[in-house]
């Protein structure tokens, strides 16, 4: 079921996937659907939680000889704009993600979780609602910045990427010359791998 909404989510966007579409090309019940989901937010939770977890796979598989917090956190925002850039679709889905209270608290969580997975031992000092709070302010630079893309997209992709991950990158006190290497590495390793990234991008 969650593949089946995954792929009608990105072939035709999630507000115009309906409920009676994905029980129609998954082949199954209204009851057998609602065994698992109570609607179509619900799947949508699901998908989001699925692609925020692929861009933590993906990026660790990139740069699996090292541990650089910085460049671990750059990848997973880098892989999932990248998405975006490749896709508009998958922009709309994340947009209907943060536009749920729901899933949007959810997304701040894991997020929450990552970052101080990442950044603990960078920022001993922190507590969980220092993290908490990095964390809200990151999914606000998302949103607006995959907002502007969909609606407007005035800013040239690299451009685009670059001002994320350094305003993100600062969020963990990060010196400034780090954050410049850890962005240019960043571009390096998603250019070098751009086939394997199209290769995963969600479908």
């Amino acid at each position: 079921m969650l593949d089946v909404s995954k792929r009608l989510f990105v072939a035709q966007g999630y507000s115009r996937t309906t409920i009676k579409q994905i029980i129609s090309a998954a082949g199954i019940t209204t009851g057998s659907l609602y065994h698992f989901f109570r609607n179509k937010e619900d799947i949508l939770l699901h998908v989001a939680e699925e692609m925020f977890h692929m861009a933590t796979e993906l990026g660790d598989s990139f740069i699996a000889d090292t541990d650089h917090p910085g460049l671990r956190f750059a990848l997973e925002i880098a892989l999932q704009l990248h998405f975006i850039l490749e896709d508009k679709t998958i922009g709309e889905i994340y947009l209907a993600a943060y536009g749920s209270s729901q899933i949007s608290e959810r997304i701040c969580m894991w997020a929450t979780d990552r970052n101080t997975e990442l950044f603990k031992a960078h920022n001993p000092g922190f507590t969980h609602e220092d993290f908490y709070t990095r964390s809200l302010a990151i999914k606000g630079i998302l949103h607006s910045f995959i907002d502007e893309y969909a609606h407007y997209n005035k800013l040239a992709d690299r451009n685009r990427i670059d001002s994320i991950l350094g305003l993100t990158l600062s969020l963990f006190n990060l010196p400034d010359e780090e954050i410049r290497d850890t962005i240019k590495k960043t571009d390096k390793l998603i250019k070098s791998r751009l086939a394997e990234l199209r290769g995963n991008i969600p479908t």
